[in-house]
């Protein structure tokens, strides 16, 4: 089989490396896989054709690639130009594995119509999830199981600069900035604090689980407004706070949401370490199943995307359930405020600190400015 490779960042050079390092071995079991081309931008393309000893073309070059390879692997971290690249090879007829986020979802809905029309793969395993196998059993469980619920934690970031300010009691600039030092933050955070990055990820399952929505309509807040206050208050009350996304049918829709909850600190959430990611699946009929590993990283996330090369090749793709539009509905809660509020709603206040009661999520925002924070209680 004949790939192109688009794209030679992190994670594309995960998967090359793997690829290559395994090759004797996936030729002698699923087949042999030849990295025809390496396609990436006109700057790199000097340097990465006297190191590499595969040929490396630009995207003036594509329309011949595809003539010429029998899957595309998308691996450019971009959001249009990378649907532009696997629509063009969908169209053709050509198979793609990606594992682009941002992209698949922005254009889940024409990505997935267009590999059904023309009958050919796609697969995009790492856009979930790093290195954790949770898309592909999604795929198996959607065929046998109404889903539930959907529950986890899907930023390495934020789960790494939460545990470290309650584990060291550290300030969250200086925080952040540690984890921008070990790589595991971007320079610009914003994706990864505020949520963002978090919310695409709970869209593409959401899509596969449930059905079509719009992904930015999905309430979403980050974890900006985390201080040593809050910590030190839920320390002291044996709890803990994680960014977690969740959906869940309820009458007429689903509810989705993408915000802090407050959790016990032996909830099996609050003692997920480091940067490690995990996805709580319900399914009807399989019960409570949960996905944990690596959520990002160059050889957890090329992992992934070699794994669905090598599901292409062994024609071991799942079918992906066509499914209709969804409504996204209100969602509901019992809420901890780091600030005094009065009002119907206020449960108790504690200090600086205001509890809840049961409540609509848009009735809170009236109440709070875009710099408060505020965690949802974990029933």
């Amino acid at each position: 089989m004949k790939v192109a490779l688009i794209g030679l960042g992190t994670v594309g050079r995960g998967a090359y490396d793997i690829l290559k390092a395994r090759n004797d071995v996936l030729k002698e079991t699923v087949g042999a896989i030849d990295i025809a081309y390496i396609v990436v931008t006109e700057r790199s393309k000097e340097r990465l054709s006297r190191e590499l000893e595969e040929t490396v073309v630009t995207s003036s070059d594509y329309d011949r690639v595809l003539d010429e390879v029998d899957l595309v692997v998308e691996a450019t971290g971009a959001i249009d130009i990378a649907y532009d690249y696997m629509k063009r090879a969908l169209e053709k007829g050509i198979g793609v594995v990606t594992a682009n986020k941002a992209a698949v979802s922005a254009y889940y809905k024409e990505l997935t119509e267009l590999a059904e029309k023309h009958r050919v793969p796609f697969l995009f395993e790492a856009a979930v999830g790093g290195g954790i196998p949770v898309l592909t059993p999604l795929r198996a469980l959607c065929l046998q199981n109404d889903i539930g619920s959907i529950r986890g934690i899907l930023n390495g970031t934020c789960n790494y600069l939460i545990n470290a300010m309650f584990k060291d009691g550290a300030d969250y600039d200086e925080t952040l900035a540690l984890c921008q030092e070990l790589g595991y933050a971007e320079q610009d955070p914003t994706d990864d604090v505020e949520g963002y990055d978090t919310r695409r990820k709970l869209h593409i399952l959401i899509e596969m689980a449930y059905g079509h929505i719009d992904g930015e309509a999905i309430p979403t807040k980050g974890i900006a407004q985390l201080t040593g206050p809050v910590v030190s208050y839920l320390k002291e009350h044996r709890k803990k706070v994680k960014l977690v996304a969740s959906a869940k049918p309820v009458e007429g829709g689903i509810e989705a949401v993408v915000e802090p909850v407050v959790l016990d600190e032996s909830d099996e959430l609050a003692l997920l370490p480091d940067a490690i990611n995990e996805v709580d699946i319900e399914g009807s009929w399989v019960g409570d199943v949960a996905f944990r590993g690596p959520g990002a990283g160059k050889e957890p996330t090329g992992n992934a995307v070699v794994s669905d090369i090598v599901s292409v090749l062994s024609n071991g793709a799942l079918p992906l359930l066509s499914r209709g539009d969804v409504a996204l509905k209100p969602v509901f809660g019992r809420y901890l405020v780091a600030e005094a509020l009065e009002g119907d709603f206020v449960e108790t206040v504690d200090g600086d600190f205001t509890l809840t009661r049961e409540m609509e999520r848009d009735e809170l925002l009236k109440h709070v400015d875009a710099e408060t924070f505020f965690a949802r209680i974990d029933a």
